[in-house]
């Protein structure tokens, strides 16, 4: 009977300006899949969320992007030109998301950088944000980046090659391991008949202990499937604010650190009438978090601030176009503006606060 075939997921990440690559990343693993795929019985299936997605209004697009993809994805592929990409109301951009999703979950994440010389007008405000991103990426791992799409195409070839090694040898089954003279090993149950005097005893000893596990529920009144999310999403948040740690790191101590403050030893215990301390627990935390990174990466706080700014226009429906001009008449700036990214780091705090406050 033929062996049932093998197949990992990948995805393909990248900003509108990077089309040409994805389409690179395509061909070389339908190329994989013809070759190499066909001789080992491991296959590759890529996906994007442009063939992938499926119209869906219940809930935030990114997050629906990430449920139906970035979740069931073993590798993800994201590459950056000039563009970085929209806002997603969780960060600076969709494939920003995925990335950083994707690490926190444990996948095998390959990023590239585009140097290829784009001779089109540039959008300065994108591509400070892709450098922005770039640097933010050198302490927690490896990334790549090449100077023209042939260069590219033969990159990722010998890449995904590595990478799909490294994923063939953790789904492989190890050989058992030979017994050795002299190994002893005794488990299970065994029947002892004791027998002495006239009286027989039918006796179980256990050569290792049985195990019983035990499954304790939420108590009542735990928090819904849509509170968790809400503490998941804060979390992720705040990790995402952390310097000089990865992704995964950040989290771990954010949800000690929200066990703590919600004096539970699993977050399943949560009760729903906490979740107004949370919040507060939350927003304290991230205002601190935020100021932080005026000091220690000024680039990281502005786009928060900005985030954080748009966000607020968002919900109250408000367009620059006739927003900035009112906010630089009540703030008694020198000159309108039209921009954020034109505001010094003191002007757009004032714009902060003064946008937080329209908003509530």
């Amino acid at each position: 009977m033929p062996k049932k075939p093998t197949i990992f997921n990948l995805m393909k990440c990248g900003p509108s300006d990077v089309a040409r690559e994805i389409k690179i990343i395509s061909e070389e693993v339908d190329e994989w899949n013809r070759g190499a795929g066909m001789n080992s019985n491991f296959f590759v299936r890529h996906s994007h969320w442009a063939t992938d997605a499926l119209p869906d209004l219940s809930g935030r697009p990114q997050a629906l992007i990430n449920d139906r993809l970035i979740d069931n994805c073993d590798i993800v592929v994201a590459v950056f030109w000039r563009r970085f990409g929209s806002p997603t109301g969780i960060a600076a951009s969709g494939t920003q998301e995925e990335i950083e999703r994707a690490m926190t979950q444990g996948r095998k994440v390959m990023v590239y950088f585009s140097d290829v010389e784009d001779l089109r007008a540039e959008d300065d405000a994108q591509f400070r944000l892709v450098q922005q991103f770039r640097e933010k990426l050198k302490p927690l791992g490896m990334f790549w980046s090449f100077k023209s799409r042939a260069e590219f195409s033969k990159l990722f070839r010998k890449h995904l090659q590595m990478a799909v090694q490294d994923l063939i040898a953790i789904h492989s089954p190890k050989p058992a391991r030979k017994k050795k003279a002299g190994d002893v090993r005794q488990e299970g149950v065994a029947n002892a008949n004791v027998v002495g005097d006239g009286n027989q005893i039918n006796q179980n000893v256990y050569t290792q202990p049985p195990v019983f596990k035990s499954v304790v529920p939420p108590p009542s009144g735990a928090v819904s499937s849509a509170e968790k999310k809400q503490i998941t999403d804060w979390v992720d948040e705040l990790a995402q604010q952390a310097t000089g740690k990865t992704i995964g790191q950040a989290k771990a101590e954010w949800w000690a650190r929200l066990k703590n403050e919600a004096k539970v030893t699993r977050y399943e215990d949560i009760l729903s009438s906490q979740m107004p301390q949370i919040e507060r627990w939350y927003r304290m935390n991230r205002g601190i978090g935020v100021r932080k990174l005026r000091r220690k990466a000024p680039n990281l706080w502005e786009t928060e601030r900005i985030k954080a700014i748009k966000t607020c226009m968002s919900r109250m429906g408000r367009e620059k176009e006739e927003y900035y001009p009112e906010i630089a008449h009540r703030l008694k700036m020198k000159k309108p503006f039209e921009s954020l990214k034109d505001l010094t780091q003191t002007d757009l705090e004032r714009v902060y606060q003064l946008v937080t406050r329209d908003s509530r």
